[in-house]
């Protein structure tokens, strides 16, 4: 009989764990106090961050009749631009060639009536992606690279690097975890709970960086509270 009541406490105590906070178990005349289910708080930071270097897109088009002179000549224009870009850029640059595309192409012919589609030959299209750390010299790639071939520029962005961004996230994380304790401390305050512990720290997606420089991060904590008096 005693061992039956040994074991019945034993899993009464281990049960209670996991009963809602609002209960209070009652055994053998004994009170237990129940935590609460994990408090969570979010919370954030951000910096303004000025751009340390510059990716440049670039498009070349090329149209002929023969799908063998149009892929060379659109190697020749890309192989121009690119060796000209390298040669008068004063700094680093790095440069991807990416979408290469080739495909017939068809145009309208409305000298007869209806009109109708003829074939023209084949268009092929290639993307140059360019990175400098000199983002003064944005302008100055772009005119090198229109005046050899290049018809499209498909769009300038500026960012930071990849060691920077790890530097400047890694220190957004701990302000942002400071940022949700004291949110914490203030509404637990006013509840009269504390924070005993922390159970949990997740980073949410809201890890960016924009156009406007701002490099920002946000966290959600889980803690495990308690009453002040205890």
């Amino acid at each position: 009989m005693k061992t039956f009541l040994l074991t019945s406490f034993l899993i009464s105590i281990t049960y209670s764990q996991f009963l809602k906070p609002t209960q209070i178990t009652q055994f053998c005349g004994i009170q237990e106090y129940l935590l609460p289910d994990i408090y969570y708080v979010q919370g954030s930071a951000s910096t303004i961050v000025e751009p340390t270097q510059a990716i440049i897109t670039l498009n070349i088009e090329v149209k002929k009749f023969q799908a063998q002179e149009t892929l060379s000549q659109l190697a020749i224009i890309s192989d121009k631009a690119i060796k000209a870009i390298k040669e008068q850029s004063s700094s680093d640059i790095k440069i991807q060639t990416n979408d290469f595309q080739i495909q017939p192409y068809t145009e309208f012919d409305y000298t007869v009536d209806p009109a109708k589609l003829i074939f023209k030959g084949f268009k092929a299209n290639n993307q140059l992606t360019i990175e400098t750390l000199n983002i003064n010299e944005v302008g100055k790639i772009i005119d090198i690279a229109v005046k050899n071939g290049v018809e499209t520029v498909g769009g300038v962005s500026f960012d930071i690097s990849k060691e920077q961004k790890r530097r400047i996230k890694d220190v957004l994380i701990e302000d942002a975890i400071e940022d949700a304790r004291h949110t914490a401390d203030v509404i637990l305050k006013q509840m009269n709970m504390k924070i005993i512990s922390v159970k949990s720290v997740a980073l949410n997606d809201v890890y960016s960086y924009d156009q406007m420089g701002i490099l920002q991060q946000s966290v959600t904590v889980g803690y495990i509270i308690g009453p002040i008096d205890q």
